[in-house]
């Protein structure tokens, strides 16, 4: 049974690549895709790699009659993704008005204004009270900046919440001979934590199979995104092309004159998937390596990480396009089906943009897609630098999808 499927699979490879269309589309299209949505998305880093760090401008009006507000605009100005840049507010123009006739005039996608009693609020526990003001429209660079607003407002909280702890303490001991005495020594409090939070304590965690790395979330652009994006969607329609094609078979009777020969009928659909299989291995490791050499994409420290990612996604795809060729009938179709199928996918698990920058809503559907699994293990190998460990979650997921969809297809196919 096992020589006769790999009899099918030399079959199907040897049509397969033997059709300059195919190769076209499966190395060529994706590498033109890869440099122009790289290009769109952050273009060649100085060092051939694409990770840079996104700045977004800020414009800021502070208004604070305390000290914090102007803290707070230096830890945002000191975060490389803002550009931090200072208002003045017109005189019989209200902090608010000035915010929403920016954004209206599209000279911001965001504004921060600090209200004047922000630090009178925080000390009195109160809480964070800013005033954020976003482009509805702009939703994909808004998203980012407000995530950098609010972590540094929230450790800027609880920095403060530590100092006035101490500070209180120290009262209670009657270490204070005076306010100005009290005032330095909350200052120096607020001081030391901030030192925590930027020079946190030190863990040392040994691991043999992983690299330690800085796992700081990274948006990932340029090639770095579009590289494994356009190899997750071209793969997948090369694969569930392929699958797609048994049904063409089935209705020419292709399948019903393998049957008459001496080969058990479950050879002939195992010698084609192991065949589509090994095309969408074979076609990530060809992108793969053009991406590496071409467009200077460096796809981790982990060969095995990423070995278990291409097979995980690969079988996963062959799965889905053979469910796809056991539910549809005819090969018009499935070929429509296929199409938005994979254009929808493709959307969703974040091969044409960043995850990280589509809307709450759009990452939670996005969890049904096979590619968003791939996507986000291919980046904690490219962006992120992780290894095996780190990528077990997605290998796992895949390998669910992969079961679901095969016994959906097995149990649904037809040879004639």
């Amino acid at each position: 049974m096992i020589k006769e499927a790999l009899h099918i699979t030399r079959l199907y490879l040897k049509m397969t690549y033997g059709s300059r269309t195919v190769l076209i589309f499966q190395l060529l299209l994706p590498l033109i895709f890869t440099f122009l949505i790289g290009q769109a998305t952050g273009g060649f880093g100085g060092d051939g790699s694409s990770s840079m760090t996104v700045t977004w401008p800020l414009p800021v009006i502070n208004e604070d009659a305390g000290t914090l507000g102007a803290e707070l605009v230096t830890r945002l100005d000191a975060d490389p993704a803002l550009t931090v840049v200072a208002v003045n507010r017109e005189v019989g123009v209200s902090a608010a008005e000035t915010a929403v006739s920016r954004i209206e005039k599209d000279e911001a996608a965001a504004f921060l204004v600090i209200p004047a009693n922000f630090s009178e609020k925080l000390l009195a526990g109160e809480g964070i009270a800013l005033d954020f003001y976003t482009d509805p429209a702009g939703i994909q660079t808004v998203q980012p900046i407000e995530q950098v607003v609010l972590g540094a407002a929230g450790r800027l909280s609880g920095a403060v919440d530590v100092a006035a702890v101490a500070t209180n303490v120290a009262a209670e001991l009657g270490v204070f001979a005076g306010d100005d005495t009290r005032t330095a020594y909350f200052a120096a409090g607020l001081a030391r934590a901030e030192d925590s939070w930027i020079e946190p304590p030190v863990v040392v965690r040994v691991n043999e199979d992983e690299q330690i790395v800085d796992t700081t979330s990274v948006i990932p652009t340029g090639n770095n995104q579009s590289s494994p994006g356009m190899m997750a969607m071209f793969v997948t329609f090369s694969m569930v092309g392929g699958a797609v094609a048994l049904i063409a078979e089935r209705q020419n009777g292709t399948l019903r004159r393998l049957m008459v020969m001496p080969i058990h009928k479950a050879s002939i659909l195992l010698g084609k998937l192991f065949g589509i299989l090994l095309e969408g291995i074979v076609q990530m490791g060809l992108l793969i390596a053009a991406g590496a050499l071409f467009f200077g994409v460096a796809w981790g420290s982990s060969p095995g990480a990423l070995a278990l990612m291409v097979g995980a996604f690969a079988l996963a795809i062959t799965s889905m396009g053979m469910m796809i060729a056991a539910l549809a009938r005819t090969p018009a179709q499935a070929n429509a089906l296929s199409t938005v199928l994979v254009m929808s996918l493709s959307a969703l698990g974040g091969a044409w943009w960043p995850l990280e920058i589509v809307p709450d809503w759009m990452q939670i559907v996005g969890k049904l897609s096979p590619i968003t699994w791939a996507m986000t293990g291919f980046q904690d190998i490219i962006t992120r630098g992780r290894g095996i460990t780190a990528v077990l979650p997605e290998v796992g997921v895949l390998l669910g999808f992969t079961a679901v969809f095969l016994a959906i297809g097995v149990y649904r196919f037809r040879y004639e």
